[in-house]
Order: structure tokens, then sequence, then C-alpha cells
């Protein structure tokens, strides 16, 4: 297991690595839940998101290893950033001949026009179309190159 969980991709690795981190923290705060309050209730929520973020780990593992899922690169275009807090919504890749549009989850740090982009997508990812432009809602994960060299990002599970 350990040597399958070598060959993934690092971004694929680190969001790996994230989930089961949080199930880590959940853990641990059920064990002082357990001796301190006593009461099944009030554990529930931390068993629930300790469940969740297991499976999460093991499907995003499963899917890894067994290499489903595709790697779309592509060199940025243009990013869409919100009204209020100028944060990245969107980023627009050029890959190829097509243009994609990719929906951005959470803070991505380094995204800047002209960086090349590796996205992470599930084989089974939704790619909707609109006015000839690709849109991409959901993937695995997102590695974004500045000048050959990796940029920082931020992503959650």
């Amino acid at each position: 297991m350990i040597t399958a969980f070598q060959q993934i991709p690092a971004p694929l690795k680190k969001q790996t690595l994230i989930r089961l981190g949080f199930a880590v923290l959940f853990l641990v705060l059920m064990i002082p839940l357990l001796f301190f309050a006593r009461d099944i209730y009030i554990m529930l929520p931390c068993v629930g998101a300790l469940v969740f973020f297991t499976a999460s780990a093991f499907v995003l593992f499963r899917k890894s290893v067994l290499r489903d899922y595709v790697i779309i690169n592509g060199v940025c275009q243009s990013i869409e950033n919100t009204p209020v807090r100028r944060r990245a919504r969107y980023i627009i890749l050029r890959s190829g001949e097509q243009t994609l549009k990719v929906a951005l989850r959470n803070r991505v740090k380094g995204a800047s026009i002209g960086a090349d982009v590796d996205l992470y997508a599930a084989n089974e990812a939704p790619i909707y179309e609109k006015d000839g432009v690709q849109i991409l809602y959901s993937y695995l994960a997102i590695d974004i190159k500045q000048n050959g060299r990796q940029a920082n990002f931020v992503q959650r599970g």
C-alpha cells in the first residue's frame, strides 16, 4: 500500500493526506468527548465527520491507484474574481484547441495569467458547455506551476 501511495501524483497525495488529517483531527476531538461528555449525541458529529473524511480519503486513494482520473494540462488565459473579496472564482484554461472554465472550490494561490495548470478530474466528472466554452465544476486536485516551478495552493477536501 505504501508503494502504491508513492506512485500516485503529488497533488493527489496531498489531497489524500489532507483528508486523512481531518479524519485524525476529528478522532482526536472525539476522545475527550468520550471521557468528559459521556453522551453519544454529543459525539455523533465527530463520528460522522470522522467517517466522512476517512471514506473520502479512501475513495480518492482508490481512484488514484486505479488511475481513474484524467489530467488536463493547460495554460491560464484569464481569472474571474468575486466582486467583493476579489478572490479567484473561475480560472479559464486553454488546453489545445479547447477552452475550459474551471470553478474553483477554495482559495487557490499562485494563479496568474500564463501559468501552466495541471488539473486532475475524475473520469465521470460532468463537463458542461456554454457559448463554446467547456465548464468544469468538480475536480480532484489542481497543480499550478509558474515558470516551471510549482506555486503554492490551498485546497480543502
